[in-house]
């Protein structure tokens, strides 16, 4: 059910979610937005991370997973208590302090990509996606993207493997802004840029707190998509409300479109 005002103004801009919106879930993608999903991606990752250093002679462990582990799910306690985002290069320094690793700004900035390599490599989009994308960009509206993630090349590396990059100006990650969502501030970075005021612009994602309470705070719509389970949304249904529900990324496009057609 959608819940508007009958005199909200012309929509000209959407700002997509990436991860759970956009991208499939597959259960693994922990390590793009903190640790509310399933720990699979920062196994996987970790391991990458560790083959690449034993291959460079570095000092690799038993205890050397759980170090990086730890040193992830440090910044994203960090994070998520102060709203301020820590990054993965945080994560790197920490966790080569305690394994005896290079700590100079070049070994930690490789170390960073690194670790995400096998992400990037794993990741999909949804299959409507793109069908969705090139619907709004036919309405005339503008396509923008705010993604919480530890490091802005994850982002940039699955928006180029995926082909999702060309449809959207700004791409905005925490990691580059430096707040995660629903920091008001983030969502204002993307209309400023489009110089729209917020009430003219609609969120799509898949989080309740940061997607919906973001966008409202701001004075934007948010529709709410549900193709998979978000357990981070248990308990706070209540507190925020979409404007509308959808399905699949080709609902919300459609939900979009009435919504031009009653503006």
């Amino acid at each position: 059910m959608i819940i508007r005002p009958e005199t909200a103004p012309l929509l000209q801009g959407v700002i997509f979610d990436l991860f759970g919106t956009l991208i499939r879930p597959q259960r693994l993608h922990v390590s793009a937005v903190g640790p509310n999903s399933s720990d699979a991606f920062e196994d996987v990752n970790t391991a990458g991370l560790l083959r690449w250093a034993a291959a460079r002679g570095l000092p690799t462990s038993p205890e050397a997973a759980e170090v990086v582990r730890e040193a992830r799910r440090w910044i994203w306690a960090e994070t998520n208590a102060t709203g301020r985002q820590l990054l993965n290069r945080d994560a790197m320094a920490r966790a080569a302090e305690r394994l005896g690793w290079p700590r100079d700004d070049t070994f930690l900035d490789e170390a960073s990509g690194v670790f995400f390599q096998p992400e990037v490599g794993m990741v999909e989009a949804y299959p409507d996606s793109f069908d969705a994308l090139v619907a709004l960009r036919e309405m005339g509206l503008r396509l923008g993207l705010i993604s919480n993630a530890s490091d802005h090349g994850l982002i940039a590396g699955v928006m180029a493997r995926t082909g999702l990059a060309p449809y959207f100006d700004p791409i905005v990650s925490s990691a580059g802004y430096g707040r995660i969502k629903p920091d008001p501030g983030i969502f204002r970075c993307v209309v400023d840029r489009w110089r729209l005021p917020a009430e003219r612009c609609v969120m799509v994602g898949d989080t309740l707190d940061a997607d919906v309470g973001g966008a409202h705070a701001v004075g934007m719509r948010a529709i709410l998509v549900t193709m998979d389970p978000n357990p981070h949304n248990v308990g706070i249904a209540k507190e925020f409300v979409p404007d509308a529900g959808a399905g699949s990324l080709k609902e919300a496009a459609e939900i979009i479109r009435r919504w031009m057609d009653r503006d």
